[in-house]
């Protein structure tokens, strides 16, 4: 695996170079045009030179969809694989079709809000900055239980992230290696590593706002939070690499926080630190004594977080 060396257009602003946006789909039919849609109506969607869909093993119509915008926009190409092997080796299928000095990769459940794309690659315009990453905010009604732990989840990660950088969801970054290991288990904390073993640092873009749905049954919850956990442990046993949101104190801190600002229901918040406990331990389990780092490798889709509204409300 080799690593591309920075050219001299990586210390352009960003403002002057042209960005690639890659999309890891599988079976997103119901949710795929709505994020073409809220890319090609971005305030600064004349810097995006190509859009390009990894549709990966997908048996439903999302090819259908990304082929119909394909006849609306000449910059949007699909890519279709016949199997699935994970989302690192969809980005890595990606990274090998780009030179754009910026490239962004994105899931398909997610939308972006208007002014995402500006706030999410402003940060690049800083000649040290190598990566950014976007504010997911989701979709999930917080009435519920299993709603109102995605919600706090979510916060709890906008809240530590905005004090030590964690990336999730959607991120950009400077076009400057040409691959990751396709054997780790978080994409998002894969090139963070490259990204700052070449010197660069990593921005937390606040204003940059995607959509998404976090799952809507406490199982799919449970497994969710084990899979991420357990790609969490990963990046700290392989690499001695810090992750913020495994920080108690950190965690802590911004959990403190959260209380004294939106009083949640104390009941429903312990209850979720009790899940989040078990999930860690049972990650903990799964990575260390049961050796299973594989089963993460290739996700388990959660049928109720593909649920996103047609015309969800903008804040």
């Amino acid at each position: 695996m080799t690593t591309l060396t920075p050219d001299p257009a990586s210390a352009l602003p960003a403002a002057a170079l042209s960005i690639a946006v890659g999309i890891m789909a599988y079976n997103e039919e119901a949710n795929i045009g709505n994020l073409l849609e809220s890319i090609l109506t971005q305030d600064v969607a004349d810097r995006v030179s190509r859009i390009i869909v990894i549709a990966s093993g997908c048996t439903d119509g999302t090819s259908d969809v990304v082929e119909a915008y394909m006849e609306r926009d000449s910059r949007i190409e699909l890519v279709t694989e016949g199997y699935r092997s994970g989302k690192i080796a969809a980005i890595n299928t990606f990274l090998a079709r780009v030179r754009e000095p910026i490239v962004i990769v994105s899931c398909g459940d997610l939308r972006f809000d208007p002014g995402t794309l500006r706030a999410l690659t402003e940060p690049l315009e800083q000649q040290g900055v190598g990566m950014t990453g976007a504010h997911p905010v989701p979709l999930n009604d917080s009435t519920t239980f299993v709603g109102f732990g995605v919600n706090v989840m979510w916060d709890l990660h906008h809240r530590i992230a905005s004090e030590a950088p964690k990336m999730g969801e959607l991120v950009a970054f400077r076009n400057v290696f040409d691959s990751i290991d396709v054997r780790a288990l978080c994409d998002e904390l894969s090139i963070q590593k490259k990204i700052v073993d070449l010197g660069l640092s990593i921005v937390y873009a606040a204003d940059a706002k995607v959509r998404n749905r976090g799952p809507e049954r406490l199982r799919e919850f449970v497994h969710q939070r084990i899979r991420w956990n357990a790609a969490n442990l990963q990046i700290i046993s392989d690499h001695s690499m810090s992750v913020s949101t495994m920080q108690p104190g950190r965690v802590a801190r911004a959990a403190w926080d959260l209380v004294r600002q939106k009083r949640p229901r104390l009941d429903w918040l312990g209850g979720l630190a009790a899940i989040e406990a078990y999930c860690r331990l049972r990650a903990y389990v799964d990575y260390f004594i049961l050796g299973a780092r594989a089963k993460h490798r290739v996700w388990v889709p959660l049928p109720s977080t593909k649920m996103l509204e047609a015309s969800p409300e903008q804040t």
